[in-house]
């Protein structure tokens, strides 16, 4: 049962009154969800607590309502093992449920983590090192506290999403899903959902076919088998859109991704550069060059586990950030930077449909993975050498 968003809902045979600016609905006051009987806060988390109801048709036997609901969980089935409650912790995100925990060095990290990374003021495309191209100093940037995935989505996780024959056509993402809390029209718009596959099926021929130009480092497999802690690749940014969406967040802004590659007001050379300027990098650090697997070319072997390169790690814990695969962001095109900018994206088309992309790949010389490079490809562009990882709100 979905619950319209009308001012007069018929639930249950009883009718009750669904006006605007109800904030128990949100359950950050009040636990009191009333609008159907046997409604309970949950946790998706996304930074708040929304209502839910029962719903025989979910697994968990419950679905979020759709009044006054937001962070992309309006009128979704609420996660089998979601936290209940005003007061719960953060529940795993809709991706990680019963995902074993396999990520990192060690095989035994939560493939879900996403640590906060802490606000503040920094230059964008600009490092210490403030050699070649990345001397500007004239981009600066302020940002919020937020969550950014430790892990670029891995094989596994995204299994999880097509599983339930999301990012299609067929079953797209509601209209201002995903939306950054800050960027009001930041989510997903009508229009993209021409650019998902049709299907299921369509959408997993896509993952492996020759529109992803590589014939032999596509990670998909249609079955669970090696490839399940790789990072996805050969994914549109409309898929990473609406994956980000389902899973509870978004996709990062730039402006953040670059802030927590670059440690912040560290302005690191590289995410893992300790002092700042140093620009000493090693396979230690990244999967680049197509040399992880010690062969000449580029091959699937040159993709490694997400989270394995531990001496790349940043300044928050986030693994990856530079090499194995570049990661989509929410932006539009490789504009001039907008000045000034508080929680900035650039949300308009101007003169190119592309979409940013960040942090260099399994194919990339060191300067691709400098924490200030940044390029763009079409948003339908299919990319072995391209993935993505999700942002979240900070509470």
């Amino acid at each position: 049962m979905r619950l319209l968003d009308a001012c007069l809902c018929l639930i249950l045979g009883a009718t009750f009154s669904c006006g605007g600016g109800r904030a128990d609905l949100q359950c950050e006051q009040s636990s009191n969800c009333d609008l159907a009987v046997g409604g309970m806060c949950f946790n998706p988390g996304t930074g708040s607590h929304w209502c839910a109801y029962p719903d025989n048709s979910c697994a968990s036997g419950y679905r979020y309502s759709d009044v006054q609901v937001g962070d992309g969980v309006s009128g979704t089935c609420v996660a089998t093992g979601s936290d209940g409650g005003v007061d719960g912790s953060m529940s795993q995100a809709a991706s990680c449920v019963a995902l074993p925990s396999t990520c990192g060095a060690n095989g035994n990290g939560n493939c879900c983590d996403s640590p906060l990374v802490n606000g503040g003021t920094y230059l964008r495309s600009y490092d210490v090192a403030s050699d070649g191209d990345y001397s500007d100093q004239g981009a600066p940037a302020t940002i919020s506290d937020f969550r950014l995935d430790k892990y670029e989505v891995a094989v596994g996780r995204f299994r999880a999403f097509v599983a339930e024959g999301l990012g299609t056509q067929t079953k797209h993402p509601d209209t201002g899903a995903g939306e950054h809390k800050n960027l009001p029209g930041s989510g997903w718009e009508a229009s993209w959902n021409s650019f998902l596959a049709p299907d299921t099926a369509a959408l997993m021929a896509a993952l492996k076919s020759d529109t992803c130009t590589s014939q032999t480092s596509k990670t998909w497999t249609d079955v669970p088998g090696h490839n399940e802690n790789l990072p996805i690749n050969c994914v549109t940014w409309y898929e990473a859109m609406a994956f980000c969406a389902w899973d509870g967040g978004y996709l990062p802004t730039e402006a953040e991704w670059n802030y927590a590659a670059s440690g912040g007001g560290d302005q690191r050379a590289f995410p893992w550069s300790t002092p700042p300027g140093d620009t000493t990098i090693d396979i230690s650090h990244a999967s680049y060059g197509c040399s992880a697997d010690g062969k000449s070319g580029c091959d699937l072997s040159d993709i490694v586990a997400v989270g394995t390169k531990t001496a790349g790690d940043g300044r928050w814990g986030q693994s990856d950030l530079a090499g194995n695969v570049a990661e989509r962001l929410l932006d539009y095109g490789v504009p001039p930077y907008s000045t000034p900018c508080v929680d900035c994206a650039n949300l308009k088309i101007g003169t190119t449909e592309n979409r940013i992309f960040r942090g260099g790949g399994y194919n990339g010389f060191p300067d691709n993975l400098r924490t200030a490079l940044r390029f763009g490809t079409p948003p339908n562009q299919r990319d072995p050498y391209g993935g993505f990882r999700c942002a979240r709100p900070a509470r």
